[in-house]
């Protein structure tokens, strides 16, 4: 085999020693044989940052009640001022307080209402505050309701 090897990569009026061909064609087919290298393996995925407690502050929130409630009318009996005091029995402060205020009937059915502004006073948890509510009034009234809402 080395004989036909030699006839077809070297002309014939050439002369190239045995070792010269013996030593290429084990060079070739030992290049041919060789393993490729592996692939660089991937990097590791990052480390999740560590795992730590925290306090959780318990949920603050007001809770509004309503006490000394209280009607007066105007001089000329033309309007009525609906009055009170809230009370935050809750755990926090208040930050806008609502009221809504129904005059009703003997039948429980609304005569009139009317909604205070928002209130910006802050009242703390066991704190107080009031509201003042005028609305007209009308022949009929028997009761009110009276809601505080508040944030």
């Amino acid at each position: 085999m080395i004989g036909r090897l030699k006839d077809i990569w070297i002309p014939k009026n050439k002369s190239v020693p045995r070792g010269v061909v013996s030593c290429a064609l084990l060079a070739t087919l030992f290049c041919s044989c060789a393993t490729p290298a592996p692939p660089p393996s991937p990097l590791p995925p990052p480390l999740p940052p560590p795992i730590s407690e925290e306090t959780l502050r318990p949920v603050e929130r007001p809770k509004i009640e309503i006490t000394d409630l209280s009607e007066i009318a105007s001089p000329d009996r033309k309007t009525v001022t609906v009055t009170g005091t809230l009370v935050n029995r809750g755990s926090g402060p208040t930050r806008e307080v609502y009221v809504h205020v129904e005059a009703l009937d003997k039948d429980g059915a609304v005569v009139v209402s009317a909604d205070s502004d928002p209130s910006t006073e802050t009242v703390q948890p066991g704190g107080t505050g009031t509201f003042s509510v005028m609305f007209e009034n009308r022949p009929g009234i028997d009761r009110y309701h009276v809601e505080a809402i508040s944030r």
